[in-house]
């Protein structure tokens, strides 16, 4: 389990990882870009961090490799945001909403890990930031997060068919969650 970036009176580059087997933290080289309010996505063993806030809007993408203990910089995401939305399917790492001045974004772009592009995908139904996002079987769930009410929606982008899907809403509207 790893913890990156984040805020505690600056803006953090730090990574920690956890394992459970030992009950330990240990610090491993920090992000190159340090930041808050990022997405994190895991494909291929290898760690993205993507997106974020230290005082302006960021499209970086950098790569952890856990084994070599190293970060390697990846082509910019189209659109530099924050409170992104990040979740991972056979090697695709899809950011999804996010916030960009003032602007609640619905647009989703995916990172193929193999070939270091970006490309846009289709948006979401339902701008949104500081949503959850997650995989389940190849499809990409965003739910709730914030365009100025908070949202109980549901959303499920299939990576394959490449369309959106409106699913049942949440019973409890909310922001800055986790799924």
């Amino acid at each position: 389990l790893y913890a990156v970036g984040g805020y505690n009176a600056g803006h953090l580059g730090t990574v920690e990882a956890y394992n459970p087997s030992t009950n330990a933290w240990t610090t491993k080289t920090a992000m190159p870009t340090p930041r808050d309010s990022l997405g994190v996505g895991v494909a291929g063993g290898v760690l993205y961090a993507i997106g974020g806030w230290n005082g302006s809007y960021l499209n970086t993408t950098e790569a952890f490799d856990p084994v070599a203990n190293t970060w390697t910089s990846k082509a910019a995401m189209p659109t530099p945001r924050y409170y992104v939305g990040v979740g991972a399917s056979n090697g695709v790492v899809f950011a999804v909403g996010g916030f960009n001045s003032g602007v609640s974004l619905a647009n989703v772009e995916a990172y193929n890990t193999l070939t270091n592009v970006w490309t846009k995908k289709a948006p979401m139904p339902t701008a949104r930031y500081a949503h959850a996002t997650g995989v389940v079987g190849g499809v990409l769930h965003a739910v709730g997060g914030y365009n100025g009410s908070y949202l109980a929606t549901a959303e499920a982008y299939d990576t394959v068919a490449r369309t959106w899907t409106t699913k049942a809403s949440m019973p409890t509207a909310r922001a800055g969650h986790a799924v």
